[in-house]
């Protein structure tokens, strides 16, 4: 069975956003599961067990050794919750699953930060936008090291106007480099040039996440 690669997008969007990344693996022998799910509903404990969890066990029955992952944004954070879910109860995910995590908010967004009460933006995010930020309230720097998984993280430094003025290093207009790169436990790091809206249809990155699945590493050029 080829290995199936889970695809989730991230806040707000829609499978359609990861189609260019999807066509991209079934030319390199993979087996794409483009997953819509609804991102802006529910809260991310939520979402990784309703999501994530079934999609695994779902191809896990259907005989698969191994799984891989590719996310963008709030997709990194739930596999990244799932994946150490099951490592801590010990029911891990097979040795050898990896996932390419395209700038995932390890440490939150400042830009959750300043929107997360600010109407309308607060309603149509919905509740996993309150959990994205930086304070101790913050979902995804609560979740510790990576564990369960061998992940890379590609991240963009395209600032975006206006919401380049809530950091004060390197971002792609949503997510800063330190935050991307913040966890214990990730296998490789690399910058990109690149936003984060579009971050998943360039084709550096594109070539990048193919490498790291078959490498477990990104390639240095």
């Amino acid at each position: 069975m080829p290995t199936p690669v889970l695809l989730l997008h991230g806040l707000g969007r829609h499978r359609r956003s990861m189609n260019a990344m999807g066509r991209a693996l079934s030319r390199r022998g993979y087996t794409p599961d483009n997953i819509g799910y609804p991102s802006t509903c529910h809260p991310i404990a939520h979402l990784a067990d309703r999501v994530v969890r079934p999609a695994v066990d779902r191809w896990l029955d259907a005989g698969a050794d191994r799984i891989h992952f590719v996310t963008h944004s709030l997709g990194g954070i739930l596999v990244r919750a799932e994946a150490a879910r099951r490592h801590d109860a010990g029911t891990p995910l097979p040795d050898g699953c990896r996932a390419v995590m395209l700038a995932p908010p390890h440490a939150g967004s400042e830009v959750a930060d300043a929107l997360r009460d600010t109407w309308p933006v607060s309603a149509w995010c919905g509740p996993a936008l309150r959990e994205l930020g930086t304070g101790d309230d913050s979902v995804p720097r609560a979740l510790g090291p990576v564990r369960g998984i061998e992940a890379g993280v590609l991240i963009g430094t395209r600032r975006v106007v206006p919401f380049d003025r809530f950091f004060e290093g390197a971002n792609d207009g949503t997510v800063s480099v330190e935050s991307a790169f913040a966890p214990e436990g990730l296998q490789d790091t690399q910058v990109v040039r690149s936003s984060h809206a579009f971050v998943m249809r360039d084709s550096e990155v594109i070539r990048q996440t193919l490498y790291f699945l078959d490498h477990g590493r990104f390639h240095a050029d």
